[in-house]
């Protein structure tokens, strides 16, 4: 672990959680605004809502238009993007350590006073439907798609697609996102990270300065302000195949319920894992289906752990012809680990790579970033890093092992294919 890794935190009278990491080595400055503002908190008649309220955050403010907001950014070669997905809503802005108090004063103003003019709606909602008709005709999209709805019932927050749909889209007006923005956009729900070329007492005085003054309801803190995520129980598999006969190959996703990320099991799961599906070049999956039998363009396999339960997945890109070998073959390599279980010398190799990526993470300001919203999301505690190389070496074959027979369902596996059906005539 880098020893310069010594973040400072402290949360202001209004419940704003900062947290500050200098960085040394960089010229240049990466701050992060999370707010609890997401897809999950949106009605399900107006799915799209909170990624439509985040970016049209950026399109103007009670006191900057959309070119004042440009005007900045370029002439300091800055960054600054808005989004959300489907647990939060963020702004964040990447600078020049010289630009941080400009920025993250800019920064402030989109996420507090965002005007949200109408004509910028209008072009947003123009996007986000073309982008939404051109889901349509890609498989991968259209498989994820069939997975997620076989997976979760319906009204569960993994549910529905966090960029809404054609018709839900279409039904959003101005006074919804203005609505949304005051409902969920509050400091006590809200975490500022910055990271790089600016020390904590510049860092704490410019987040008073921009953010202490921003008032909504109490939330309880950044972490407490996540709305709790039901599970969903392991059941009957289900299939679904889409027939896109115009397309060249097949996008598969076969999977089931898995594990949230504050499991004791997940870094077994995690390890286990890379030997099935993510290690060097796939895992067994890659190796097997892939390389050896010639099955798949690509394959591997996840557990989507987080706030909640996500699922475990294996993915692959096929050949119609060999669409049903694949899919025979991916649920043998799933069973033979879940039976079998990992060799020593894969967990060795798998724990190995897990180490020796941390390291990589804390060299760049984006990566630091991004290690701190873990921390601080799942309370992993300031010595986390240092910690992380002990955490993998008590996953010992035993514990890999177990975490394979109770967290695969090989006979579980529900299937959501989309691409050509039948292959194409000689």
């Amino acid at each position: 672990m880098s020893s310069s890794f010594a973040p400072q935190r402290a949360v202001l009278d209004n419940g704003l959680t900062v947290i500050h990491q200098h960085n040394p080595v960089s010229p240049a400055v990466i701050a992060s605004l999370s707010v609890v503002a997401g897809a999950i908190l949106e009605p399900v008649e107006h799915g799209g809502l909170a990624t439509l309220t985040a970016a049209a955050s950026r399109r103007g403010t009670a006191s900057r238009s959309k070119g004042d907001i440009g005007e900045i950014l370029d002439f300091r070669g800055a960054h600054l993007g808005c989004s959300a997905s489907r647990h939060g809503a963020s702004v964040v802005a990447k600078m020049r350590g010289v630009d941080a108090a400009d920025l993250i004063e800019l920064m402030a103003d989109c996420a507090r006073n965002p005007s949200f003019p109408s004509e910028e709606l209008e072009k947003l909602r123009g996007n986000r439907l073309t982008a939404l008709r051109e889901d349509l005709d890609d498989p991968d999209v259209m498989a994820a798609r069939g997975f997620r709805e076989i997976l979760y019932p319906n009204g569960h927050p993994y549910a529905a697609a966090v960029r809404g749909t054609l018709e839900t889209v279409e039904s959003i007006e101005i006074d919804h996102l203005r609505a949304f923005h005051e409902a969920h956009y509050a400091p006590s729900a809200a975490l500022l990270i910055v990271v790089g070329a600016v020390n904590w007492e510049e860092t704490l005085a410019l987040a008073q300065r921009h953010f202490g003054t921003w008032q909504g309801g109490d939330r309880g803190g950044y972490r407490a302000a996540h709305d709790e995520i039901p599970d969903v129980p392991v059941g009957a598999p289900v299939e679904r195949r889409v027939d896109m006969p115009d397309k060249a190959q097949i996008s598969l996703l076969m999977g089931h319920s898995g594990i949230r990320r504050a499991d004791p099991r997940f870094y077994a799961a995690a390890l286990m894992n890379s030997v099935l599906g993510r290690f060097a070049m796939g895992g067994r999956l890659g190796r097997v289906v892939r390389e050896e039998q010639g099955m798949a363009y690509y394959t591997y396999s996840d557990f989507g752990a987080g706030l909640g339960a996500g699922p475990f997945t294996v993915r692959a890109g096929v050949q119609p012809q060999h669409m049903e070998a694949a899919i025979t073959s991916i649920r043998e390599q799933v069973e033979a680990v879940r039976t079998s279980g990992v060799r020593e010398t894969e967990l060795n190799d798998a724990r190995a790579a897990a180490i020796g990526s941390l390291p990589r993470t804390l060299e760049s300001n984006e990566g630091m970033a991004g290690l701190l919203h873990q921390i601080e999301l799942f309370d992993l505690g300031w010595d986390y890093p240092a910690r992380y190389a002990e955490i993998m070496g008590e996953v010992d074959l035993a514990a890999a092992n177990a975490a394979a027979r109770e967290l695969l369902h090989p006979e579980a596996l529900s299937l959501s294919v989309a691409g050509p059906m039948q292959p194409p005539t000689p």
